[in-house]
């Protein structure tokens, strides 16, 4: 029988033909995980035109802030059946090649996937941005019945931390004192720079009862704030309302939601029954809601036939609304301040922009673009910026807001919290630098226009002269013993006012027209 020759392979050359083998693997895993990226994306695309429709909202998110999607527009959607581009799935794995070849400790590639999404947003506005299926199920959640949180709107602020938007009146954001503006540079403990809103958010909420751990950075205010925030159940109600002294309608819209079309009615029937003829409505730390909405609380003080609100879309499906029924027999003053946003500026700038209101208060947050939700194969979805509303005029809301009329401060609102964070201040020390700066941030938070640095410059002397004079105490400009106790004194009489000098101002223009 004959011998059968064989040939021994060197050991290094098979170790090299393994090593080839496990390459030409990964990148048939590479150029897989990358189709499977675009036609994720082609699913993205198409799901506006197969999936289901959306009526024009400004959708709630619980301690997020709100989407506006327009259902009545149809977007126009493009999906190639070309072979997709070679290069991009090289691209797409020379990087996983680089990260997993390279990185010091092991990846997970649905990880890298997913975060390739939220990149791809993360490039062009605060409100575009990809859910994973976990982010997305939190969404609906928030949309579709209770949850439980601390009632803050929030957004991405331009600065690398989450800000808030508003507290809603009557949660514990709003009783704890956080404010239009504050950025939240902590929770419980971790670093929250470069968070985006859905990470805040999962960090934010949680079980009924429990606590949360807030740190703040307030503009005025060197120090930053810390805050405890217990989580409880957030119910919101849409609408309150009331007459005021000297017959004057008073109206809260705490939201623009899908009940509030009946409650507002509801409100409005009262004051015409009443026979109310001047009517303030109030949308103060309002960040938005419905668009629908909007537009029907609107129509209450606009002429039929005028224009409320245009929609401008990439491309030539721009849409107006106008007011369809006959303008209420009552004169209007708008309330807002920063925390008024979306649809509460539309309200609020249609008002002034067809010159039927003023708009008395601070300037509105500035959001005046049009977001279009859209669910994804993978259980996901995305939130991308579509439109843009403009008012009469084609006055441009986005990053600009609505300037009041007439323009009233509100005062710092005073919390335990705020107050505990002083520096402490003991006036039988007499003028230590410790007690000029602790003097100085509480004269700050009284509305004086002072800078807390320790230093009794000329600025402190004059401001301390100014409150010398209005305490009815001897002038001299120096922060004494006896000025110090009257400074602490007002502190704590301030923190327990209710005084709210812009709903004053309404009320002094309802009766005397300017």
């Amino acid at each position: 029988m004959a011998q059968k020759n064989t040939v021994k392979k060197d050991p290094k050359a098979l170790l090299r033909e393994k090593k080839l083998k496990k390459q030409r693997r990964k990148t048939i895993m590479k150029s897989a995980l990358a189709i499977i990226l675009v036609l994720l994306m082609v699913g993205m695309a198409l799901a506006p035109v197969f999936g289901e429709s959306y009526t024009a909202n400004d959708t709630y998110r619980g301690d997020g802030h709100y989407i506006v999607s327009d259902a009545q527009i149809k977007l126009a959607i493009s999906s190639s059946t070309a072979e997709p581009d070679v290069k991009f799935h090289d691209f797409i794995d020379f990087m996983m090649n680089t990260v997993e070849g390279n990185y010091y400790k092991d990846v997970n590639k649905q990880t890298l996937i997913e975060g390739a999404y939220k990149g791809i947003f993360s490039t062009l506005d605060p409100y575009s941005t990809y859910f994973t299926p976990k982010e997305y199920a939190n969404f609906n959640t928030s949309i579709q019945g209770e949850f439980s949180g601390i009632g803050a709107s929030i957004t991405e602020g331009k600065n690398g931390y989450v800000e808030v938007v508003s507290p809603i009146k009557g949660t514990p954001a709003d009783r704890a004192g956080l404010q239009p503006g504050d950025w939240i540079v902590e929770i419980d403990g971790i670093d929250a720079s470069g968070f985006t809103t859905e990470k805040a958010v999962s960090m934010i909420r949680g079980p009924k009862g429990t606590p949360v751990k807030l740190t703040i950075r307030r503009a005025g205010i060197n120090e930053l704030l810390y805050f405890t925030i217990v989580r409880d159940t957030i119910i919101i109600k849409s609408v309150n309302f009331e007459v005021l002294e000297g017959g004057i309608g008073y109206i809260e819209l705490t939201e623009f939601s899908s009940k509030t079309n009946s409650e507002f009615s509801a409100a409005m029937a009262h004051m015409v029954n009443q026979n109310i003829k001047k009517v303030i409505v109030d949308v103060r730390n309002n960040p938005g809601g419905l668009l629908d909405t909007a537009i029907y609380v609107s129509d209450f003080f606009i002429p039929s036939g005028k224009e409320i609100v245009i929609i401008d879309y990439k491309g030539t499906n721009d849409r107006t609304y106008r007011a369809s029924t006959a303008k209420s027999p009552v004169d209007v003053v708008v309330l807002t301040n920063g925390g008024s946003a979306s649809a509460s500026e539309i309200f609020a700038g249609s008002v002034q922009q067809t010159g039927n209101g003023i708009v008395i208060g601070e300037k509105t947050f500035g959001k005046g673009t049009v977001q279009n939700l859209m669910p994804l194969t993978n259980g996901g979805a995305v939130k991308l910026t579509v439109a843009e509303y403009l008012l009469t005029g084609n006055y441009k809301v986005d990053t600009v807001g609505i300037i009041p009329d007439i323009e009233v401060a509100a005062p710092a609102r005073l919390t335990d919290a705020i107050v505990a964070s002083l520096a402490p201040m003991v006036p039988s020390k007499g003028m230590l630098t410790l007690n000029i700066y602790a003097a100085q941030q509480r004269l700050n938070l009284l509305g004086y226009s002072i800078t807390a640095d320790g230093q009794n410059g000329p600025e402190t002397r004059a401001i301390v002269s100014e409150f010398q004079r209005r305490m009815g105490l001897y002038v001299s400009g120096a922060l004494n013993e006896a000025t110090m106790k009257a400074i602490e004194a007002e502190l704590k009489t301030s923190a327990a006012k209710t005084f709210d000098p812009q709903l004053e101002r309404a009320i002094v223009y309802m009766k005397t027209g300017k």
